[in-house]
């Protein structure tokens, strides 16, 4: 079972190395990183902040470009193709496709994030000496633990973009779903505080706060992989919250493949 996994993911890995928009995505990076470096002076006492909110954005960024573009694509191409046929005349089940295809992606995120994040570092390790004065509570414990969660929550998109192109035939509807899904994760939170801090707990109606209960479970929160202020303010990060954004994105990752290998197994191909 394994070496069947191993060997699916092996090949949708080299088929998104090979994707020419990878090549796009690491120069829009690089471009990026190099413009930093060019306006940096021009904020002077926020020189380190700024330096860590565009090295973080810029690698968050391009990590969504790989998920929406390159992992979709990976997704689709079997199914689009029609050689997904072939693929299942081989010994290998519906659920093994599906894990093997996940993590296939993720192996090809976590290289082209890794390549980008040697780059974001060199990056601030390079201002951080230009400018040493404006960095004196810059952490690289925590720019680190925020690059990791960053990673995390693409694994958790990954699995969402999964899930979606098990449902749908299109891959144009998967990714609208996806980035739908992307967009209402980031803003969970707010929205949620914003609701419940405008109207005293008894002037919300049962059925406002069902539907706000249901919303923040079925839906990812990303706020809790958001380290980008402890990262520019070289704030401590608490163990627990480190614990708890680790354990939910995992869980999450592992109910949403579960409903995905689920509603695979029942599809049709013609």
């Amino acid at each position: 079972m394994m070496k069947r996994i191993s060997a699916l993911a092996l090949i949708t890995y080299k088929e998104g190395i090979r994707n020419r928009s990878l090549f796009g995505i690491l120069a829009f990076a690089l471009f990026v990183l190099g413009l930093n470096i060019a306006v940096a002076g021009f904020f002077m006492r926020e020189v380190g902040k700024v330096t860590v909110d565009m090295n973080l954005s810029a690698l968050t960024f391009s990590g969504l470009l790989l998920v929406f573009f390159v992992a979709l694509n990976l997704m689709a191409k079997d199914i689009d193709k029609k050689t997904i046929q072939l693929v299942f005349s081989k010994p290998i089940s519906r659920a093994e496709y599906i894990i093997g295809k996940y993590l296939g992606i993720q192996v090809f995120i976590l290289v082209s994030l890794s390549v980008l994040f040697t780059m974001s570092t060199a990056t601030v390790f390079l201002v951080k000496n230009i400018y040493p004065g404006y960095f004196s509570g810059f952490s690289w414990s925590a720019f680190f633990i925020a690059s990791f969660f960053v990673f995390l929550k693409l694994a958790v998109l990954s699995a969402i973009l999964v899930f979606f192109s098990t449902i749908t035939t299109s891959s144009f509807a998967c990714l609208i779903f996806t980035v739908c899904v992307y967009l209402v994760g980031e803003t969970l939170e707010d929205v949620i505080f914003y609701i419940k801090s405008g109207f005293r707990t008894e002037d919300i109606s049962e059925a406002l706060q069902g539907f706000i209960d249901i919303i923040s479970y079925v839906f990812p929160n990303f706020s809790l992989f958001d380290f980008k202020l402890e990262a520019a303010h070289g704030l401590a990060v608490a163990p627990t919250r480190l614990g708890f954004g680790l354990f939910y994105g995992v869980l999450y990752i592992f109910i949403i493949l579960s409903f995905a290998c689920l509603f695979f197994q029942r599809r049709e191909f013609h």
